[in-house]
């Protein structure tokens, strides 16, 4: 609109006579000489607000707060003093329990916004936990576009918060009354809805979003601030808070409050949900969607009216982003968006149409805004220093106003520069890792299902031969319902993370999954699939080949085919499937047991099954280790279905790497172990198992050092927390006798887990060939100590007595063996170990042809460990590495 001399005129008379009212009667004035003028009354607030100190960021309605503002005696004898190691510079706001101040922090040289509870509430001490847990919450949030919590303290009676100072302007000022640009409002509004959906993957709501609670600095970047009134979802600690938020008590702001808010019930996510959509109607129209003369007229509009259309007050806008915003503000929380994740999906698809997404303002419109900044402040310090100065009147202070009025007005409305859209770069991702979905009800949990979904995507993607995928082992210990998304990726050193969440209703299922650059916490990509639950193999197909179309540009025809490939249209045995794998993963005796019978039920429903057959080939491949059965009653039926499995489908790298595995432990094939490890590593590169089982083929085989160590490090960095691969590593450093690195290798297991036994066995033994005996004893004991039936961790116990001169000790040793011998199958390794240590090569080579008989897997340590070194030089050593086979 342009600014003429009669609107100038207009304004200087509503901008008096609203001056000249306290600030509980300015609304109806406001009312009656605005009306129909949504403009008008947004420059003339604009200025009322101007003429007092900078709008709380934090907390608050200005106009109820005025008097706070220009009458705060106290607060103004804060200026230039320090609180704690902040020296205070001046006033940013002030609201009911608390006032804001710019100010700097002397240690590091930065500047802060610090926010102090009121003197008078010191005493009180639910505003005291309060603001401590207003500070907790906030400060566990970390990203972009949610202001930083940097300390809470108390300093000079007084409690504390220091936050990020962010400059800029608050998006009630920018908005003022004119919706925004579409290409502004979806940066911001894409910016928002990914800030508030961390906040609620963590279990925190904000209860109060709103325009004011938002700031939006010159180079485009929004943030939320103020979790002041943000409640936990789910109490984990205990705590009951009914004495902080009492049911029936309205927080919030009743202009962008909730229905169920207003009405003091209890509120959860979607509450935000709904008041996300008023910031969004705002935006669209310049208007708030429920209006009133006072706040019970608000919150009676809020309960009874339905908004107008965003569309119908401006049709720019596309229908769909009005029909957006129409569900967010419905008036039952059940009929809203459920998920924040749901509502980016929508606003991704406006993008999408408008023009693609991660449209962005080009610099030219940043800059302005920028330039507009100092001259709006430069006019408000001047008007709130003449209106508070005694002798200075109105009209004084309103002529100087005015004329600096005139000049800003004029750089604000002069003629805009057409905005460009303007792509996001490319990014590069070379790796990922797909987490366990989660249920949106946490008491309606299937973690099979929810660990199904992610192993079968992460089967398929690792089919795409450019991206490194994190396997199920790596990320299976992500299942909590807050765990934070972008935290599992920098653990796992991904560049982005695929995560989503399960809705099941009697057949249906609801899948919402987003795709996170781990770097820049933006989300790429988000969608929801909507399906019966037996069609869940087409909801997969779409997830798989869109994130697959996102990686990279171009499929080879054998990895489109793979990633989009299926292998039964059974959903039931696909459901039995999954509850096998996720069995599979716990890697103990008692469920790999259970995934036998799961992956059984699966081949009941659909014997033509090949990943079952796989799965069953796997499970009795680690049995034998688990002393559940004998060797060749598990490698017999591993065999078996291996063979099976690869008969339906030749491709299947699982059913090569437990085949490869057979032939290795069992068969001593070596020749033909190579080659079943090579082709698994051809199908699916990036899987950790395959290449954490070839290097360990690659150490046993002796002569191999550089290439196997090479090979657990590669298999490290695809899954850098497994504890079996990072305690492998540190065997492989060994069996290469580089005894120092494996110590410290297996050292930062145990930091990974202190309870990981097998670490703590290898780490003992580390420490008996550096001759550190009394260190290699203790970790034996605490082994044997933490894991009763760590047979292991007492031969190797009775080996390092032996060696060190205990005789007595190991023979103790042998005898606990020999009784536990009598209860389950035993290695005879064992028993040997002990008896080469005592220097009994008869009773030592007596135990290991005992246990060629049974053809038992750990006699392939015999070529490389450095243990049977005592042994080497006699000649039926090289006899039996022959029979083995290690001439191959």
């Amino acid at each position: 609109m342009t600014m003429t001399p009669e609107r100038w005129q207009r304004i200087e008379q509503v901008l008096r006579k609203a001056l000249e009212l306290d600030a509980a009667e300015r609304t109806a004035i406001l009312d009656h000489e605005c009306a129909g003028d949504a403009v008008l009354r947004a420059e003339v607030e604009s200025l009322i607000a101007s003429a007092r100190p900078a709008e709380s960021f934090l907390t608050g309605n200005v106009l109820d707060d005025a008097h706070v503002l220009l009458a705060d005696a106290e607060s103004e004898s804060l200026l230039g003093h320090q609180i704690g190691h902040y020296l205070i510079q001046h006033q940013l706001g002030s609201g009911g329990v608390g006032e804001v101040y710019l100010a700097q922090d002397v240690s590091l040289g930065r500047n802060v916004a610090l926010k102090l509870l009121t003197p008078a509430l010191t005493g009180d001490g639910a505003t005291h936990m309060r603001f401590l847990r207003e500070a907790r919450l906030a400060s566990a949030l970390d990203h972009p576009n949610i202001c930083t919590i940097h300390e809470v303290g108390e300093a000079a009676g007084r409690l504390y918060i220091a936050m990020q100072y962010v400059a800029g302007q608050t998006l009630r000022e920018m908005i003022a009354g004119k919706p925004l640009g579409l290409d502004r409002l979806l940066s911001i509004s894409l910016q928002l809805a990914d800030a508030i959906a961390t906040a609620h993957a963590q279990g925190i709501i904000h209860r109060d979003i709103k325009p004011a609670n938002i700031i939006v600095a010159s180079s485009g970047q929004a943030k939320v601030l103020d979790f002041g009134l943000a409640k936990l979802l789910q109490q984990t600690d205990g705590e009951r808070e009914t004495g902080l938020t009492m049911t029936g008590t309205v927080m919030g702001t009743p202009a962008s409050m909730s229905p169920e808010q207003a009405r003091g019930e209890h509120v959860d996510h979607r509450s935000d949900i709904f008041s996300f959509g008023v910031v969004l109607y705002e935006m669209a129209t310049g208007r708030a969607p429920f209006c009133g003369q006072s706040k019970a007229d608000v919150i009676s509009a809020l309960l009874k009216d339905r908004q107008t259309p965003a569309i119908e007050i401006n049709g720019e806008i596309p229908a769909r982003l009005s029909a957006l915003v129409d569900r967010a503000l419905a008036k039952e929380p059940n009929d809203r968006y459920q998920t924040m994740i749901e509502l980016i999906a929508g606003l991704r698809l406006v993008s999408t149409e408008v023009g693609g997404p991660g449209r962005l303002f080009n610099s030219s419109v940043a800059d302005s805004v920028a330039r507009n900044v100092p001259l709006r402040q430069t006019f408000v310090q001047r008007l709130a220093r003449w209106t508070q100065t005694p002798g200075r009147g109105f009209a004084a202070a309103l002529f100087v106003g005015i004329a600096l009025l005139a000049l800003i007005l004029a750089v604000y409305y002069l003629p805009r520069r057409q905005l460009q859209p303007k792509q996001l770069s490319p990014l590069i991702i070379k790796s990922i890792a797909v987490l366990p979905f989660k249920p949106l009800v946490s008491d309606k949990r299937d973690e099979p299902l929810e660990m199904g979904m992610a192993d079968t995507l992460i089967a398929r993607l690792s089919n795409i031969r450019e991206i490194d995928v994190r396997p199920i082992s790596a990320v299976r210990g992500y299942v909590a319902l807050e765990q934070d998304a972008l935290a599992a990726g920098r653990e796992q050193k991904v560049d982005a993370v695929l995560d989503g969440s399960i809705q099941k209703s009697d057949d249906r299922i609801r899948i919402t999954v987003r795709l996170v650059s781990v770097e820049t916490g933006a989300t790429l990509w988000t969608d929801t699939f909507d399906d019966k639950l037996g069609d869940i193999f087409t909801v997969e197909d779409s997830i798989s080949e869109r994130v697959a179309g996102i990686l990279v540009l171009r499929l080879t025809g054998e990895e489109r085919a793979l990633v989009a490939q299926h292998y039964t249209n059974n959903a039931d045995a696909y459901q039995l499937y999954l509850k096998g794998r996720y069995f599979w993963n716990k890697r103990t005796g008692e469920a790999i047991t259970k995934s036998i019978d799961y992956f059984n039920q699966a081949l009941e429903k659909d014997p033509n099954y090949a990943l079952a057959h796989a799965g069953l080939a796997q499970s009795y491949v680690l049995l034998a280790g688990y002393g559940e059965r004998t060797p060749q009653q598990s490698y017999s039926k591993a065999r078996t279905e291996a063979t099976e499995a690869l008969k339906m489908n030749d491709k299947l790298a699982d059913a090569h790497s437990a085949l490869a595995y057979i032939k290795t432990g069992y068969d001593w094939d070596f020749v033909g172990a190579d080659s079943e490890h090579k082709r698994a590593l051809e199908l699916n590169p990036n899987d950790a198992t395959v290449r954490h089982w070839y290097a360990e083929y690659l150490a046993l085989m002796g002569g191999h050092t550089t290439e196997s160590i090479a090979e657990m490090k590669r298999a490290q960095e695809l899954e850098p927390l497994s504890l079996i691969i990072n305690k492998e590593l540190g065997t492989t450093l060994y069996l290469a006798r580089q005894f120092d690195a494996a110590v410290e290798q297996l050292k930062k297991t145990l930091d990974l887990d202190p309870s990981f036994v097998r670490a703590r066995i290898q780490l003992g033994a580390a420490y008996r060939q550096k001759e550190q005996y009394e260190e290699a004893v203790s970790e034996f004991r605490k082994a044997v100590e933490s894991e009763k039936e760590e047979s292991l961790a007492l031969s190797q116990l009775g080996h390092t007595y032996a060696v060190s001169g205990k005789k007595k000790e190991a023979y103790k040793i042998i005898e606990q063996l020999r009784e536990r011998a009598k209860k389950r199958h035993l290695s005879l390794i064992g028993f040997a170990q002990i008896y080469a240590g005592l220097g009994d090569k008869s009773l030592a080579f007596e135990c290991l042809e005992k246990a060629y008989a049974e053809r038992d897997e750990d006699l392939l340590y015999l070529r490389t460990d450095p243990l049977w070194d005592s042994l080497r030089s006699d000649p039926r050593f090289a006899n039996l590495l022959r029979r083995i086979g290690f001439q191959q």
